[in-house]
């Protein structure tokens, strides 16, 4: 949990280093914005981590395997499934992403008001 909290911090910092390098000045508004894209990114990768090693692209990739198997020399047991090949977790990188879209949104509704 330390070093979760740890990358939020530095994915907060890496967003008001990315507002002060943009043109525009330091506002809620440019944090909103920046935030969004950072989260959003983050939670895109983690999602599409976690789906992978669902395993939910092994069949493909047998069934393509054994579909072009006359053309390649390499036996299924040499060739990984895409479900073994990332070794780490999705979880810490939703859960970033997910808490600066929460941030984001806390954010959001501080302007509206």
């Amino acid at each position: 949990m330390k070093k979760t909290f740890i990358w939020i911090l530095i994915v907060q910092l890496a967003i008001f280093l990315t507002i002060l390098i943009r043109p525009e000045n330091l506002s809620l508004l440019s944090y909103i914005n920046t935030s969004f894209v950072y989260g959003g990114v983050l939670v895109f990768i983690g999602a599409w981590i976690f789906v992978v090693q669902t395993g939910a692209f092994d069949i493909f990739t047998v069934s393509m395997r054994k579909f072009f198997q006359k053309k390649t020399t390499l036996e299924d047991d040499e060739m990984r499934l895409p479900s073994e090949i990332i070794p780490f977790s999705a979880v810490p990188l939703l859960l970033i992403g997910v808490v600066t879209i929460l941030l984001m949104g806390i954010s959001l509704v501080i302007y509206e008001s």
